[in-house]
């Protein structure tokens, strides 16, 4: 009986497994690309939900003091007295302003929050016996300042 020898012949090529050291270096670059751009987002996210949030309790705020002006006499109450006749072709101004709240919180009080609420009454415009409120609550964030804006006619 004769007994078979196995024999491997080393060839000049070799089959190679694995990566190499490039392979793994191009890999954690791309990846941490990847990953740096996902951070980037995520914090353009954050950034958006923090003014959309400001965004909303400002609007809220300037729909609560409309339907608590709105809810007021007409021509009694001193809240819906046109105290400046100069800002009734604009009543979006900050400048001539009837009346104003300042440092108002999220829940409508005024002293210690980053919204300033201010409110212009127009008499008999656009026609008689009527009221114009324009309420407009402004923040600021860094150097910049937000504004948002409600009006309404209130009939006699």
């Amino acid at each position: 009986m004769t007994m078979a020898s196995n024999t491997y012949s080393h060839r000049s090529e070799q089959h190679q497994s694995g990566f190499t050291l490039i392979e793994v270096l191009i890999a954690i670059a791309i990846l941490s690309i990847g990953l740096l751009a996902v951070a980037k987002m995520q914090v353009s996210a954050i950034q958006g939900n923090y003014f959309s949030s400001n965004t909303t309790t400002a609007l809220t705020l300037a729909g609560q003091k409309m339907e608590d002006l709105l809810g007021k006499n007409y021509s009694t109450d001193p809240d819906l007295v046109d105290t400046d006749t100069g800002n009734n072709a604009d009543l979006l101004s900050l400048v001539t302003k009837d009346h104003e709240e300042l440092n108002v919180d999220e829940e409508g009080v005024s002293g210690s929050g980053i919204y300033h609420r201010v409110w212009n009454v127009a008499d008999d415009i656009p026609i008689t016996d009527t009221k114009t409120i324009t309420i407009i609550v402004t923040w600021t964030k860094g150097s910049h300042t937000h504004r948002v804006h409600l009006s309404c006619i209130k009939r006699l």
